[in-house]
């Protein structure tokens, strides 16, 4: 069976178990690692090329620590903070209430754009004639799977892992054994240039590569120990670089930084130019498998995020009522429309973008609570966090003007809907 059915989890203190052997530390490595190898290697790099040319690859590096820091916050205060919700649910205990709004709205829609982004994607790379429809319509198939309370099983979790993994190194390969094309003269104001004052841009654009952590740091559903998850959290974040260095090294040395920056699926434009045109169909059915795995986990993320905020009525309370599957459909509903809409107003580069935006915000949130835990709270030191709040405000404000203006209406309406919806509620 590719899904089985959950029963139903409490939404406001589930009852966690933690995992008895300590070889399975790193078992949530594999559906966190699955979730970035999707649209964040299929399409980020392309943006992210644009901003800074081959300064994209240390601007990886940039985004892992950034990464990495927000990782360490949400895995200390996990398990201070038992529920679910993530960084809203921290940031609401630890700053209050109107600091909570600004993440929870934050991080909300900066996941219904990732998904969008990851649909998109998905259109780019399995149906590049009609992206758009097939983007919506995949979104409303994960949508229709999470609703009827599916879930991918482990099977189906390593399946997807190796499955990307093989058609990801195989991608490196063929790329790195042929020589690339001669380059040909450019204007010199051409987007893709190397350009290390677009750097913390590009950081930012990749970062959406790393995201998909929380599947370990986060989760409500099972407690690592804290030698555990001291593996789990390096391997699945060093494994998710060197995938972005090893794919963004691979396009670069076949496409160059312009051609990268205005390809739209830069794998298959990659194999291209490696006159490997014959790989192309194999590359589109893994970027199909990756992203509609990776969409899957993205819409029930937003379904939880949307559970979390109805527990504190900073949406409708209705959306936290679990039905007979495990879920709310509701929320599952309202986060597959959402995705489905998003995707249908942006492309896979303008979604990544915002997304990447909002969330590194979230992350600023989240690692500014993190440091009022106690010493006693902690398994890594305060100044992780410390340096998890630097990197994500200072990549974050080194974003695209616009998307920062988008930041900052959706703190302001998510706290204004939040504060209505809250005072509905107690009426």
């Amino acid at each position: 069976m590719l899904f089985h059915h959950t029963g139903p989890v409490c939404h406001c203190v589930p009852v966690r178990q933690a995992v008895p052997d300590r070889r399975k530390a790193t078992a949530g490595v594999v559906p966190g690692l699955s979730a970035m190898l999707g649209a964040g290697l299929l399409a980020a790099i392309a943006p992210a090329a644009a901003a800074a040319g081959t300064w994209l690859l240390a601007g990886a590096v940039i985004a892992f620590l950034t990464a990495l820091c927000g990782a360490f916050s949400t895995s200390d205060q996990s398990r201070r903070f038992v529920g679910v919700g993530g960084g809203y649910l921290y940031t609401r205990h630890q700053l209050g209430v109107l600091p909570g709004r600004m993440a929870g709205s934050t991080v909300l829609v900066g996941r219904i754009v990732a998904g969008a982004a990851i649909a998109g994607t998905f259109g780019v790379y399995v149906v590049p004639q009609h992206p758009v429809v097939a983007a919506i319509a995949v979104s409303l198939v994960a949508m229709l799977a999470d609703a009827l309370g599916m879930r991918p099983s482990r099977g189906v979790m390593i399946a997807v892992l190796v499955i990307t993994l093989a058609g990801l190194a195989l991608f490196v390969a063929v790329s790195f054994a042929i020589a690339p094309p001669p380059a040909l003269p450019l204007p010199p104001d051409i987007a893709g240039k190397d350009d290390p004052g677009g750097l913390l841009t590009a950081a930012g654009l990749m970062f959406f590569g790393f995201l998909g952590f929380e599947r370990v740091t986060s989760s409500s559903q099972q407690e690592y120990t804290v030698r555990q998850m001291r593996v789990a959290i390096p391997v699945m974040l060093v494994g998710a670089l060197v995938a972005a260095l090893a794919v963004g090294g691979a396009a670069l040395y076949q496409l160059g930084g312009p051609r990268l920056a205005l390809s739209p699926a830069p794998l298959l434009d990659a194999l291209a130019a490696a006159d490997a045109q014959l790989l192309q169909p194999l590359m589109s059915g893994v970027a199909g498998i990756a992203t509609l795995f990776g969409l899957l986990l993205a819409i029930g993320s937003i379904r939880r995020t949307l559970s979390a905020m109805a527990e504190f009525s900073d949406v409708p309370p209705s959306l936290a009522i679990v039905g007979e599957r495990g879920v709310s459909a509701p929320a599952a509903v309202i986060s597959g429309l959402a995705v489905a809409m998003a995707a249908a107003l942006l492309n896979p580069p303008q979604a990544i973008g915002v997304s990447a935006c909002l969330l590194l915000f979230y992350y600023a949130f989240t690692n500014a609570s993190a440091r009022l835990l106690m010493p006693a709270e902690r398994a890594w030191p305060r100044r992780a966090a410390c340096f998890g709040l630097g990197f994500s405000v200072l990549v974050g404000m080194n974003m695209s003007v616009k998307y920062l203006v988008v930041v900052v209406l959706v703190m302001v309406v998510g706290c204004l809907a939040g504060a209505v919806t809250s005072r509905y509620a107690r009426n």
